[in-house]
């Protein structure tokens, strides 16, 4: 795929999820505004049920006091009666002496007139005021009690399905003041953000008394009412965001696979290719008499073509051995095996190529119990592909140095050369199939990119781990723990 057609579909993925994010973020704002509304309805429902049975109240308050006005009504008014007897009583025998025959003493009968008419007075005024009282005209802290007003209005917002702090109070127009308060920890925010409702419309007060309640955990109460929409909200746009980002990875891997393969098969048509054509001039020369007739010269050419046999079948068997892995088919033939024997080996082998470019190859061995349970075939070619890279990538007079230890648990055995060294940001792809370290437009470097690749999957069946330690221009370590017990 082109860089430009990765960049459109990248350009065209970002804009629907862009917009599917937008319409989500949209969806749940409209949502939180819905149930704000439908919130704040409740609350008016609720406080409006709380004002009504305020009154209600209060009326069966008065009610109640009037029915045990009537119920004493009759003792008041023989009390009255009585009065009115003697009263007149004393009144008449005043007015039967005459003026002319009242005495000092009869001063206290006056006395006593006027006392009767004062108490008369006095049971009138009792009757009128309990039968004509104008509660609307008292404060309001004395028509309400806070417990009952609180009592009230948690039931009523309990009742509305509003379980959450509240904060009320009661605001008066006449004295321009909160006059009753639940805590008294919100005054400003009772006055500035709360909602209020008329107490006691039905009073004729020009100087209305108002309810204004206020909840400090609002917001939060809400949200939590709508964990579950927001909850599955969230994780939708997450799926879109994680989906956007792992498609987008995908098309980025299979644009740098099939820019691998192509190298790949580059290499390996130009790796196959030299000692087929070298073998192709070698029978073309046996084939000419001129040649063969010449003492010796067939051996030379018969071992040439040996040897580039026997190059293309190494090739042929690193590709089948990562086809192998790839489909997870790969079985260890798992034996007691001694590391040192296998080193020595493997540095026999590949010992005249590194003298081919002056170079030497130092052994380590330090490891006092070399002997793990490994698969023999495979941990030689592991330890043969470090070992080539090794010479490979150390152009000039290499220096390889082979060293083992004991560790806990297994045996490390480390790869270290003079060589050209990995950058830091190809450190982390270098064991990646059909990798290779970019080198611009030189090709000095033969391969297809399998050898690491092998080496970590080989070294990962054995239980074991690899590491890599290098820097440019400075040379590369290659470190391999093998178990003991695999």
């Amino acid at each position: 795929m082109k860089q430009k057609h990765i960049a459109l579909i990248t350009i065209i993925i970002s804009l629907a999820l862009i917009g599917l994010v937008s319409i989500q973020v949209y969806w749940i704002n409209n949502a939180v505004k819905v149930k704000q509304l439908v919130f704040d309805r409740s609350v008016n429902e609720a406080i409006t049920q709380v004002i009504y049975k305020l009154e209600k109240s209060e009326m069966t308050d008065q009610i109640r006091k009037k029915e045990s006005f009537y119920n004493r009504g009759s003792d008041i008014f023989r009390s009255i009666d009585s009065i009115n007897l003697l009263y007149y009583q004393e009144l008449e025998s005043l007015q039967g002496k005459g003026q002319e025959q009242l005495l000092p003493s009869d001063s206290a009968a006056s006395r006593r007139l006027t006392e009767l008419l004062r108490n008369k007075s006095s049971l009138f005024n009792d009757v009128f005021e309990d039968m004509y009282a104008f509660r609307h005209f008292m404060d309001i802290e004395q028509r309400i009690s806070p417990a009952h007003l609180d009592s009230v209005i948690q039931n009523e917002l309990a009742a509305k399905g509003i379980v959450t702090e509240y904060e009320y109070g009661i605001y008066s127009t006449s004295r321009g003041h909160l006059v009753m308060q639940k805590t008294g920890n919100y005054s400003r925010e009772l006055l500035e953000k709360s909602l209020g409702f008329m107490l006691f419309p039905g009073d004729a007060s020009t100087a209305p008394d108002y309810l204004v309640i206020y909840f400090p955990r609002e917001k939060h109460f809400l949200l939590t009412q709508m964990a579950g929409m927001l909850s599955i909200s969230v994780f939708l746009i997450l799926v879109i965001i994680v989906s956007f980002i792992l498609t987008l990875n995908s098309v980025i891997r299979e644009k740098k696979l099939a820019g691998m393969k192509t190298d790949f098969i580059n290499n390996m048509t130009h790796e196959f290719k030299t000692p087929i054509s070298t073998i192709s001039l070698a029978c073309e020369a046996l084939s000419d008499n001129d040649i063969k007739n010449i003492e010796g010269i067939a051996d030379n050419y018969i071992k040439i073509i040996g040897e580039e046999n026997k190059r293309l079948g190494i090739m042929a068997e690193k590709i089948l051995q990562t086809a192998v892995l790839e489909k997870g088919k790969l079985k260890l033939s798992v034996e007691e095996v001694d590391i040192h024997k296998i080193l020595v080996d493997v540095i026999n082998n590949i010992a005249i190529q590194v003298e081919i470019n002056d170079g030497t190859i130092a052994r380590d061995f330090q490891a006092i119990s070399p002997d793990i349970q490994a698969d023999k075939v495979h941990l030689s070619n592991v330890f043969y592909n470090l070992l080539e890279n090794a010479n490979k990538y150390s152009p000039r007079k290499p220096h390889i140095v082979v060293s083992t230890r004991n560790v806990e648990e297994g045996v490390e055995i480390a790869f270290r050369d003079n060589g050209i060294g990995i950058s830091k940001s190809d450190q982390k792809k270098i064991f990646e199939k059909l990798y290779r370290v970019p080198q611009g437009d030189i090709h000095n470097f033969k391969g297809f990119g399998l050898g690491l690749s092998y080496v970590k999957a080989i070294v990962d069946k054995h239980k074991g781990h690899i590491r890599l330690e290098s820097e440019e221009g400075k040379g590369s370590t290659f470190t391999v723990f093998l178990p003991t017990h695999p």
